[in-house]
C-alpha cells in the first residue's frame, strides 16, 4: 500500500458528522490543525479507538507513521501476517488498535503512474485496520496491510486490511478474526 489515503471528500455526510464529534471531543485543539483531505504520512490526522468502556469508538487525533528506531524515516504500514511476531509492532497491535476511517485510499496505476482511488461500493466510507503507540510527541498509528485482493493486484501487490463497519469495533476489542471487506471499486483519482 502506498502512503496516503483520503480522509473526507466534500460529498461525504458520514466522514463530516465523524468529524462534528471530534470538534467536540478536541475543546480548544481547532479541527485546522489536523489533516481532513489527503492525507500524507506524518501529519496528524483523526483515528477511532476504543472507549474507556470499551463499547464503542471515539475520535482521537494521531500522526501517521512510527519513528524508525535506527533509520531517519517513518514506518507508516505494517504487515498483517507479521505485525503480531514483530518487535516493532508486537505490543502495540495486542494493545493499542485503532480504525483508520476515509473516503479510500490511493495507489499508483503502473507504468503511467495514474493515480487511482480504491473506496467500498455502495457505502460512504472505509475503516482500515490499524494501532499505535506513544512517542515524544504524542501518539503515532501505523496502517495494517495484506495481500492485495486478486482483482487490485495488478495495481499494488498489497493493500490495507479494510474491516467492514460491525468488524471495526471488535477488531478494537481486541477480536483477531478480522472481518474484512470483500470488494473495492477503483477509478482514477481525478473523477472524484
Amino acid at each position: 500500500m502506498c502512503g496516503r489515503y483520503l480522509f473526507f471528500d466534500q460529498n461525504n455526510a458520514r466522514i463530516r458528522s465523524l468529524l462534528a464529534l471530534l470538534e467536540r471531543q478536541l475543546g480548544d485543539e481547532p479541527l485546522s490543525e489536523l489533516s481532513l483531505g489527503e492525507v500524507f504520512p506524518s501529519q496528524r490526522t483523526p483515528v477511532y479507538l476504543l472507549s474507556e468502556q470499551g463499547e464503542e469508538l471515539v475520535p482521537a487525533a494521531m500522526r501517521w507513521g512510527f519513528t524508525h528506531p535506527t533509520q531517519k524515516r517513518l514506518v507508516i504500514n505494517a504487515r498483517s501476517e507479521t505485525a503480531p511476531r514483530s518487535r516493532m509492532f508486537g505490543e502495540s497491535l495486542r494493545q493499542r488498535r485503532c480504525v483508520i476511517c476515509a473516503s479510500g485510499y490511493y495507489e499508483w496505476e503502473k507504468p503511467s503512474r495514474k493515480k487511482m482511488l480504491f473506496t467500498l461500493p455502495d457505502q460512504a466510507m472505509l475503516c482500515m485496520a490499524g494501532f499505535y503507540r506513544l512517542e515524544a510527541d504524542g501518539p503515532h498509528f501505523v496502517i495494517m496491510t495484506r495481500p492485495a485482493l486478486p482483482e487490485l493486484s495488478a495495481i499494488h501487490d498489497r493493500m490495507p486490511v479494510v474491516l467492514n463497519e460491525e468488524g471495526a469495533l471488535r477488531y478494537c476489542q481486541g477480536e483477531d478474526r478480522l472481518h474484512c471487506a470483500s470488494r473495492l471499486q477503483v477509478r482514477p483519482a481525478d473523477r472524484i
